[in-house]
C-alpha cells in the first residue's frame, strides 16, 4: 500500500508539473486525514514542497480512503467548487456501486465488490492494509 500511496503522490506531481502551487489536500472524511498526511509527506519528499492552504483560487484535492456511493465526495465537491478553480478527488480504494455522478481523478486500487461486502482500510505498525470483509 505504501507504493500505491507514493505512486498517487507522483501522479499529483505530474499533473501539477510547472504549476506555481500544489493543490490543498483536504480530507473528505476523518478516515481521509491520515491518507492526506501521508500523501503530503510524499509530496514534500519528491518535490520539496507541500500542498497549499485551502484558500480561494487554489486547487483542492479531496482525499478519502474508500469511494463507494459517492455521497461523501459529492458533499465536499459542492462545498469547494465555488471558491476553487479546480476540485479533484484522490481515493485509495474505489469499490464501485456509485449512486452519485462522481469519479475520482486518482485511484490507488480498484476492487470489484458485492453490495454485502465492506472494504476497510487500516493502519498498522508496518503501514497500510486494505481488507475486504
Amino acid at each position: 500500500m505504501e507504493k500505491l500511496l507514493h505512486r498517487l503522490a507522483l501522479q499529483v506531481l505530474e499533473r501539477y508539473y510547472g504549476e506555481p502551487v500544489l493543490p490543498a489536500l483536504v480530507p473528505a472524511s476523518p478516515r481521509g486525514e491520515p491518507l492526506a498526511r501521508q500523501i503530503e509527506a510524499y509530496l514534500v519528499q519528491e518535490a520539496g514542497r507541500a500542498g497549499t492552504e485551502p484558500v480561494p483560487g487554489v486547487p483542492i484535492l479531496l482525499v478519502d480512503d474508500v469511494l463507494y456511493t459517492g455521497r461523501t465526495l459529492l458533499a465536499h465537491l459542492t462545498r469547494w467548487w465555488v471558491q476553487a478553480p479546480r476540485v479533484e478527488a484522490l481515493v485509495l480504494v474505489d469499490r464501485g456501486h456509485r449512486r452519485y455522478p462522481v469519479a475520482p481523478d486518482y485511484v490507488g486500487l480498484t476492487l470489484a465488490t458485492t453490495l454485502q461486502e465492506r472494504v476497510e482500510v487500516r493502519t498498522t505498525e508496518k503501514g497500510w492494509e486494505v481488507w475486504l470483509v
